[in-house]
């Protein structure tokens, strides 16, 4: 894919890109309801957390947050929609 979402397994000398269908598969499932656009960086999710992206990244690896999805270069993607929510559950966690 030209987003570096998908890597491919070959590429012809003609530039036709050929996928492996396990990778295919293990794609869909992780995207399966995940609409890009709607999709996060690391520096626009810590921004709406209130946090820096050091502190976000050790929250993803500690567990606390999950990334939506990790483009093969290992940047995350967050979901808006499970931020607020996280949001809402850590401020109904102090109250």
């Amino acid at each position: 894919m030209a987003k570096g979402l998908l890597v491919p397994v070959l590429t012809t000398p003609g530039g036709h890109r050929r996928f492996s269908e396990h990778d295919v598969d293990a794609f869909a499932a992780r995207n399966h309801d995940t609409d890009p656009a709607r999709l996060l960086t690391t520096g626009e999710a810590a921004r709406l957390l209130g946090v820096s992206q050091p502190t976000l990244n050790r929250a993803v690896r500690g567990g606390r947050l999950r990334a939506a999805l990790t483009t093969p270069g290992g940047h995350r993607r967050f979901d808006n929609d499970e931020l607020v929510d996280a949001l809402r559950l850590d401020h109904e966690g102090r109250s």
